[in-house]
């Protein structure tokens, strides 16, 4: 491959925020127009430098065509839209039923989500995967929260329990920092797309001492906040199944933060409604800062593949030799 083509290919590649397999594709397309694009220069009379400055020129600007090419390839289809609702309404079931405590019926739930994610990560990451992840990650929080009352009110002996739940905390911040910056490799938004739930259900559990906590709270104190659970997780499912059938990023940002940041703000209300407004608006604002912490986080790491790696030392990447004059 030309080094011009290939820094111009990497420059579109780096803004395309696709799945992999589509980003391989689009690849291929635009390569396929520059082979035929500078094969026609060449037999007008062009040298091979010259056509390739010319066949570039008339591509347009890197940002511009990865932007086209993200509008045209990154909406998704119905069933894709129900499959980035369907892990919203599995928990808002679980509270809506009041089943999420159940010894059996909540772990086959979370083992569902688990087996969905891990053949969705295995098998393109497509977009509608990520709500997925979010909710498989959750049981991290849940677990970390719980070691803690075990260790606050002194059920184990209080060396194996700090050795217990520094091992968890360590291993569930390193799952969710090593997962996000994956995801952020990509695309920041799927990563807020994916991290979306993790507020909500951290600030479910604060809720739970309240109650009595979520070892011994009783059950009616328990489920006094499932059926606002249920919704705002029904809300965050309308924001993903409408994010997977957007085309254009503005719009795609624009859903996950406004709608996003509404059902956020909701459980905040719902849970501490002794809030003055001065609370909300500040809970507000820092959950939109949440959203919004993977662009800062995509702007350090840069794109999941960067200039010079091996990604176009293809077959379908070698530009047959110049047309002899």
């Amino acid at each position: 491959m030309l080094p011009e083509i290939r820094d111009y290919l990497d420059e579109v590649k780096s803004h395309l925020h696709l799945d992999p397999a589509t980003e391989m594709q689009v690849m291929r397309e635009l390569y396929s127009y520059f082979q035929e694009k500078m094969d026609e220069l060449q037999e007008a009379g062009l040298s091979e430098k010259g056509s390739t400055r010319v066949a570039i020129q008339c591509c347009g600007r890197p940002r511009v065509i990865a932007q086209r090419m993200y509008e045209a390839y990154s909406k998704g289809s119905w069933t894709e839209s129900a499959l980035a609702f369907l892990p919203h309404l599995t928990i808002a079931g679980l509270f809506l039923a009041h089943l999420w405590r159940h010894p059996f019926i909540a772990p086959i739930a979370f083992i569902f989500i688990v087996g969905v994610t891990l053949y969705g990560w295995w098998h393109g990451k497509p977009s509608w995967l990520y709500p997925w992840v979010g909710y498989s990650l959750s049981p991290l929080l849940i677990g970390g929260y719980a070691s803690f009352l075990l260790w606050q009110r002194g059920t184990f002996p209080i060396s194996w329990a700090l050795l217990l739940l520094s091992a968890l905390c360590l291993f569930s911040v390193s799952i969710i920092v090593r997962t996000t910056i994956r995801v952020a490799q990509r695309d920041w938004i799927l990563a807020s797309l994916m991290l979306v739930p993790l507020p909500i259900v951290g600030g479910w559990l604060l809720n739970l001492e309240q109650a009595g906590g979520l070892l011994q709270g009783s059950s009616e104190a328990l489920h006094q906040s499932d059926m606002f659970m249920a919704l705002a997780l029904v809300t965050l499912g309308v924001t993903s199944a409408t994010f997977i059938r957007l085309r254009q990023r503005v719009l795609k940002v624009g859903a996950l933060v406004s709608i996003g940041s509404i059902a956020l703000a909701m459980v905040a209300h719902n849970l501490w409604g002794n809030q003055v407004f001065l609370g909300l608006l500040v809970t507000s604002l820092l959950l939109l800062l949440f959203l919004l912490s993977p662009a800062l986080l995509r702007a350090r790491i840069g794109h999941g593949e960067q200039k010079g790696e091996v990604w176009w030392e293809d077959g379908c990447f070698e530009y047959p030799p110049a047309v002899p004059k």
